[in-house]
Order: C-alpha cells, then sequence, then structure tokens
C-alpha cells in the first residue's frame, strides 16, 4: 500500500495557479480570478490516491491503440466529420469567434462620415418664393478615455468566452471519440454473447438427442426428456434476447457515426472479425495538477470563471463617470463643388464628463448580480475539479478490480468448460443424472458469457479513464 504525502496544495491554488497565467498575458485582472467569499479550501494530493497499475508518466493521446481493434480508428474519424453533436459544437464555437471579432472592433474611437444636402423653400417680405440649397460634408470623430478599462474588459471577456466555447468543442470531440470507442465494444461484446447462446443451443440440443435416444430404450425417465427439451427452449429464448441486444447495440453506434440506424449487414459481418482484448498493463496517469490543463471541460468551466468575473468589473465600472471627446469638422456651401473648399470649413470639439444619476439603484443591482454570477462560476469550477478527480480516482479503481476480475471468471470458465465436458461423458455412460448434466452444462456457458461481460466492462473502464485523465483524441 502506498503511502501519498499530502501538500499544501489546494482547489484554489489549483484555480489560481493556472488562471495567473492569464494574468501574465494580459488577459484578465486579479479581480475577475477570486470572488467575494470562495469555496472552503480543501487539500489535493500531490500523487493519485488510489492504489492503481499505472504511473505517473505523460499521457498518451491515442489510447485506442492499447484497444486491439484496427476499425476502431476509422470509426470515430467517420463519426467526428459526421455526428451531428460535433457539427453543433463547432458552429456555436464559429459564432463565439465571430462575436469576439465584433467586440473588438468596437473601439474607442469612433469615426463617421457624411454627405448631406437640402433644398429649403421660404417666403420674402414680398411674398415671393425663395429657394435655398445647401450642400454639406461632415466628419465626427468621438473618443472616450478608458478610464475604469471597460472597453477592453469587454473584449477580454469575449475572447475568454471564445477560449471556453473552443474547450468545449474539444470536449465534445474527445466524449464522441470514447462513446464511440464504448458503443464499439460493447457491439462486439453483444456478437461474442450471441456466438456464445449459439453453441449453448447446440450442445444443448446433442444432449436432447442422446436423452432421446437412451429414453426410446427405457435408459432414462421420461422426465429427463421434459427437463432436455425445456433447457433446449430456454437457450433458444436467450440466443433470441442476445440477436436483438446485439441489432440495439449496432444501431446506437450508427447512430454517433451519423448513419441511418438500420444495422446495416456488412457492419454486423465485420463484428464477427475482432475479439474483446487489450494490451496496456500500466496505464501512465500523470498528477492531479495536470487535468486543469488536460481535461477541455475543466478549460471551458475556468474561461468562463474569468469571463463572469470581468463580467462583474464592467458592471462595477458602469456605476464610474465617464469622459469622451467629440470634434465635428465639415464644410458648407449653397455649390456643391465648394464643399471640398477648405475655406467653407467650420469645426467644433466638445468635451463630456458625465455621472449617471437616476439609474444608479438598477447599475447597483447589475453590479451585484455580476457579482453573483461570477461566485457562482467559481462553485462550479470548483465542482468541476472534484468531479474530474473522482472520476479519475473511480476509473483507477474499477481499473485494477476489474483486472482481478477477468482473471477469476477466466479460471471458472476453464472449470465449468471441463466439467461439462465431463457430465457429459459420465451421462452417456450412465454414470450420472440429468440434473448434474444440465446443471454442469449451464455453469459453462453462464461462465463463459460472464467472462466475456467482465473483458468488455475492463474495456469500458478503460475508455472511461482515459477519458477522465483528459487529452483529446489524436
Amino acid at each position: 500500500m502506498r503511502n501519498h504525502t499530502k501538500s499544501k496544495l489546494t482547489i484554489s491554488r489549483l484555480i489560481l495557479g493556472v488562471a495567473v497565467t492569464s494574468l501574465i498575458t494580459g488577459c484578465t485582472t486579479a479581480l475577475s480570478i477570486m470572488p467575494e467569499n470562495p469555496p472552503p479550501e480543501m487539500v489535493v494530493p500531490e500523487l493519485w490516491s488510489t492504489e492503481h497499475n499505472s504511473t505517473v508518466e505523460s499521457i498518451n493521446n491515442s489510447w485506442f491503440g492499447e484497444l486491439n481493434s484496427p476499425p476502431l480508428e476509422n470509426l470515430i474519424n467517420e463519426a467526428l466529420q459526421h455526428n451531428q453533436e460535433i457539427q453543433i459544437a463547432n458552429l456555436t464555437w464559429r459564432a463565439a469567434e465571430q462575436n469576439a471579432l465584433i467586440t473588438g472592433t468596437n473601439t474607442n474611437l469612433k469615426s463617421e462620415l457624411g454627405v448631406s444636402g437640402k433644398r429649403v423653400q421660404t417666403l420674402s417680405s414680398t411674398n415671393k418664393k425663395v429657394f435655398t440649397t445647401t450642400h454639406s460634408l461632415d466628419l465626427s470623430t468621438s473618443w472616450e478615455m478608458d478610464l475604469w478599462d471597460r472597453l477592453s474588459k469587454q473584449q477580454q471577456a469575449a475572447v475568454v468566452r471564445q477560449k471556453a466555447s473552443h474547450a468545449d468543442l474539444e470536449a465534445a470531440r474527445f466524449s464522441l471519440a470514447a462513446k464511440v470507442a464504448r458503443s464499439w465494444f460493447r457491439t462486439i461484446d453483444a456478437t461474442q454473447q450471441i456466438k456464445i447462446a449459439e453453441e449453448r443451443v447446440t450442445s444443448y440440443e446433442h444432449a436432447l438427442e442422446v436423452i432421446t435416444a437412451r429414453q426410446r430404450v427405457g435408459l432414462v425417465d421420461i422426465l429427463d426428456l421434459h427437463l432436455s427439451k425445456s433447457e433446449v427452449a430456454i437457450a433458444e429464448e436467450r440466443l433470441a434476447s442476445r440477436e436483438m441486444e446485439q441489432r440495439e447495440s449496432i444501431r446506437t453506434l450508427e447512430s454517433l457515426l451519423g448513419r441511418y440506424p438500420g444495422a446495416d449487414k456488412k457492419l454486423i459481418a465485420s463484428l464477427t472479425q475482432n475479439q474483446l482484448s487489450i494490451t496496456a498493463s500500466q496505464i501512465p496517469s500523470g498528477l492531479p495538477s495536470q487535468l486543469l490543463e488536460r481535461r477541455a471541460d475543466i478549460v471551458a468551466s475556468r474561461e468562463r470563471m474569468l469571463a463572469a468575473g470581468l463580467d462583474a468589473e464592467i458592471a462595477a465600472s458602469n456605476r464610474l463617470p465617464s469622459f469622451s471627446l467629440t470634434a465635428k469638422t465639415g464644410t458648407s456651401s449653397e455649390e456643391l463643388h465648394n464643399i471640398l473648399d477648405f475655406n467653407y470649413l467650420v469645426w467644433s470639439l466638445i468635451g463630456n464628463l458625465t455621472q449617471p444619476l437616476f439609474q444608479q439603484d438598477r447599475l447597483k443591482a447589475e453590479e451585484m448580480l455580476n457579482k453573483i454570477k461570477h461566485r457562482e462560476a467559481w462553485f462550479n469550477h470548483s465542482k468541476t475539479l472534484l468531479t474530474a478527480f473522482q472520476e479519475v480516482e473511480n476509473a483507477l479503481s474499477a481499473d485494477k478490480y476489474q483486472q482481478r476480475r477477468v482473471e477469476a471468471l477466466t479460471r471458472a470458465a476453464n472449470e465449468s468448460q471441463a466439467a461439462a465436458k465431463l457430465a457429459l461423458s459420465r451421462y452417456e455412460i450412465g454414470l450420472s443424472d440429468i440434473i448434474t448434466l444440465l446443471d454442469a452444462q449451464r455453469r459453462s456457458y453462464d461462465r463463459e458469457s460472464a467472462r466475456l461481460t467482465a473483458i468488455a466492462k475492463q474495456i469500458d473502464n478503460r475508455i472511461l479513464l482515459h477519458l477522465a485523465l483528459g487529452g483529446g483524441y489524436v
């Protein structure tokens, strides 16, 4: 049993440690990281607390290679191209990217150029109609001093949300790759369960033939014949159930691939050529602190927390005074060709210092609302971290126990198979009864079925472990 020394690393320090990187690059400010009244501290171990068969080496993103299934990579690539959820996540990210571009062009300097012309009719003192035509060329420029970094923070918030959206896309891609892999191996398991069910039917039918022949010559009672026929019927029902499960698994896989869920015969045929197996005995699990950068859902949660902090700062600055300068220049003449003549130039320069007065209650409420949202985002990020740690610890623990289950069930399946063969040979020569034979056969197929299920669960857990460790699909 390993003893892990607890460090002074806490959830808050983990969050701040990564967020400070954004500070250095000028992405956020200190206020946008730490909210008022953050969650209670919790110590995080330097190493994973679960005893497991893994190392702290760098995690390999090509995790699907250890699953010994060559078609899997092509299936994952197909899903990434055609799955609707990925398309939606990609469009969401592109929309966030455009929003960041829009916000980035919203500078504190604005200019407008206008050309106008007007014709006015008036009456002279002698009641004669007088027509006056005026042509104007105007250039207006306004500049707002970003006293409280409000504009820059709006741009930062848009960029941070774009990063969060991109992290959502990466998380969706990795999640889909894991879903395809899990569905693929569940379908392989269902196919191999069909094979076992078919062998069970064949074996029970053979036993029924032996019992029928012995009953005809009076060597066994009619009860044995009825019991044998009952076992054949139960085996046929189980075969039908396994076939139904396989079709459902195939349709689930096809939906993930973006195909019509029609249980394609070619896909069914390809399943018989694949087996359930796994190669890697040790998994590079890395360190708990590495999850902050490896898991896209954590990155997305962190970026949204930073964006919420920026929103809180922006809301606070909206209550403060603002200063702007407006300059206007242009020409005005009754003759169109004179609007480019600087002799007709006029200009003005106006400075404005404004302070919200009658909206203070609303602005104060907006500030408080954004502070609450920032605190909520911090708690959500902390919760995301805890969930991630839990998923890794559970998967590491399960990986060890699943291996023990597979080894034990493999021994049980081998012993049960040997017992079934012995029971049949002893029954054929009259040294055993029908109950012993049927029970031995049932145990043999049940143990083999359980062995395959355990292997499938081991593979499924291994995929979940890689998903929990993060990193993505390469």
